[in-house]
């Protein structure tokens, strides 16, 4: 069992000064019914680390956002960006292993194209999912589900 809201604010404040150096608003809404749930704490803080870095990095101006909301028997994290957005047809690619998408500004975000695909192994390794919605050119969000209560195969 752990804090989940007091995990979010910490990964939160650890990518504030990346976006403060791009001038990008970084905000949090944890709702009132999230409180303490039973998982992987470092795996969770990995998920959400790597989400806000992207979210970070392909934002070139506006806002990146966290919002964390439960159920009666999970707890759902968004993260959205107003930055450069994924095409439709490029959506599904997006967490295979050692994929970038080529957007024509390749080499200007570095990367392995590893964070992802991690990011959805993990996930559901704790039992949970993750989705993306996006539009080319307005943004991103990235939202994954895990149980309140993970119990061991």
């Amino acid at each position: 069992p752990f804090d989940l809201p007091a995990s979010i604010t910490k990964v939160a404040q650890s990518v504030k000064p990346l976006a403060e150096k791009k001038g990008l608003a970084l905000t949090i809404d944890v709702g009132a019914g999230v409180g303490v749930v039973t998982s992987d704490v470092r795996r969770v803080e990995q998920v959400l680390l790597n989400l806000l870095s992207n979210a970070v990095k392909f934002t070139e101006e506006g806002h990146v956002a966290v919002s964390c909301q439960s159920s009666a028997d999970e707890v759902s994290i968004r993260v959205s960006d107003t930055g450069i957005g994924i095409r439709r047809e490029d959506m599904h690619k997006v967490f295979e292993p050692f994929l970038q998408i080529d957007t024509g500004l390749s080499r200007k975000y570095e990367g392995t194209g590893l964070g992802l695909s991690i990011c959805r192994r993990l996930v559901r390794l704790l039992g949970g999912d993750i989705e993306l919605e996006s539009v080319w050119g307005q943004g991103s969000v990235f939202s994954f589900s895990l149980p309140l209560k993970r119990s061991l195969p």
